[in-house]
């Protein structure tokens, strides 16, 4: 068959999936083939390699740790609370504490300073990047819509051929049928000709033997 030819079959006009045993058995044979097909290894050079969202930070990585199979990590808040010291803490326990506080002092300075950013650019910034969002989600709904029409207008080219196809088709069975039906009735009418020219055969046999006796 050259490389060219096209094959399609014929949904529209094929009914015989519908009859539940030929599904179930068409379904047996996807699954028969599917089992016989390599499976993808989880290293396999063509699947994406892992991201790893927070590369200098392992603290936030840590956050998406075995997700999604489980449920996101919340921030531990306590790390950032200020630090509570007693009269008889020691001397180790008064420089922890002051060590943290250090820490959560700079925690909360750099958050403000990254609020007054965000109260600065972040308007405008969010205002630019929602109009170019918008400009995209509108291209791709009039793409979705055109490519949504093709299918549509294939889906009833596909359909109209298939049953002119369908018609022709019923048409060369019922001539199929009409030509074996001929077969059958030619090759039982052979048939009984046979067993006629045989009897006749038969026959003359006898009657040869008959003049021959006659003669002799």
């Amino acid at each position: 068959m050259s490389s060219s030819a096209y094959l399609d079959s014929l949904p529209y006009h094929d009914k015989q999936l519908d009859d539940p045993s030929i599904k179930a058995a068409a379904q047996a044979l996807i699954e028969a083939e599917l089992r016989k097909t390599p499976q993808i290894n989880d290293d396999d050079e063509r699947i994406p390699k892992p991201v790893d969202v927070f590369p200098k930070s392992t603290e936030l990585s840590s956050l998406l740790d075995k997700y999604p199979s489980t449920t996101l990590q919340s921030i531990d808040p306590t790390k950032y609370q200020p630090p509570t010291v007693s009269p008889e803490s020691s001397l180790e326990e008064l420089e922890e504490a002051q060590r943290r506080s250090q820490i959560s002092e700079g925690h909360m300075a750099l958050r403000l300073e990254n609020t007054n950013l965000l109260s600065t650019y972040a308007p405008n910034a969010w205002l630019i990047r929602n109009f170019q969002l918008s400009s995209q989600v509108k291209e791709l709904e009039e793409t979705l819509a055109a490519l949504k029409e093709e299918i549509i207008s294939v889906n009833r080219s596909r359909r109209v051929y298939q049953e002119d196809k369908g018609k022709i088709l019923n048409i060369l069975e019922g001539r199929w049928q009409d030509l074996i039906s001929s077969n059958v009735q030619l090759e039982m009418a052979c048939q009984a000709m046979g067993v006629e020219v045989e009897s006749l055969r038969r026959n003359e046999e006898v009657l040869q033997k008959e003049v021959e006796g006659m003669e002799a």
